[in-house]
C-alpha cells in the first residue's frame, strides 16, 4: 500500500479543521468546539468521510451535523482552491462519538475506583475452602 491515501487524508483533515475553525460562519457552529478525529478518502477520490467529534456536551449533535452537511458545498469549493489535486472529494460528515464515550467510561471507572476499597483493605483470600464434600 502506498502512502498516498494517508497523506491525502491528513491534508484534507488539516484543511477542513482550519476551514471550520476560521472561515465557516454558520450560527450552529459558532460557539461549539469540534474535533476532526479522522478522514477516510475513497481510492478514486470521489468521496471522503469526515469524522467529527463534538466536544461540548450541551450542544445539539444532530443540529451540528445538519449544519456541517449544509456547509459542505462551501468547504468543497474552498478545498478546491487550497489543494492542488486533480479531483476534490465530496465530503460526508459523520458524528464520531468515540471521544464522548471514552470520557463517559473514564468517569465510570473513576467512580468505581472511588467506591472500591484499596487492595490492602480487602479481606484475605486463603484459597479454596474444604466445606464441600469431595474437595
Amino acid at each position: 500500500m502506498t502512502r498516498r491515501m494517508p497523506k491525502v487524508d491528513d491534508l484534507i483533515q488539516a484543511e477542513v479543521a482550519d476551514l471550520l475553525s476560521r472561515h465557516v460562519k454558520h450560527p450552529a457552529l459558532a460557539d461549539v468546539m469540534l474535533s476532526i478525529t479522522r478522514v477516510e478518502t475513497s481510492p478514486d477520490l470521489q468521496s471522503a468521510r469526515i469524522f467529527v467529534s463534538v466536544m461540548d456536551d450541551s450542544a445539539d449533535a444532530e443540529e451540528i451535523h445538519e449544519a456541517l452537511e449544509r456547509t459542505e458545498p462551501f468547504i468543497h469549493r474552498e478545498l478546491g482552491r487550497r489543494l492542488h489535486m486533480r479531483r476534490i472529494p465530496h465530503l460526508k460528515f459523520i458524528l464520531d462519538r468515540s471521544i464522548a464515550e471514552g470520557d463517559r467510561i473514564a468517569t465510570l471507572l473513576r467512580e468505581v475506583a472511588a467506591t472500591t476499597p484499596p487492595r490492602d483493605e480487602l479481606p484475605a483470600d486463603d484459597g479454596p475452602t474444604t466445606d464441600h464434600p469431595g474437595a
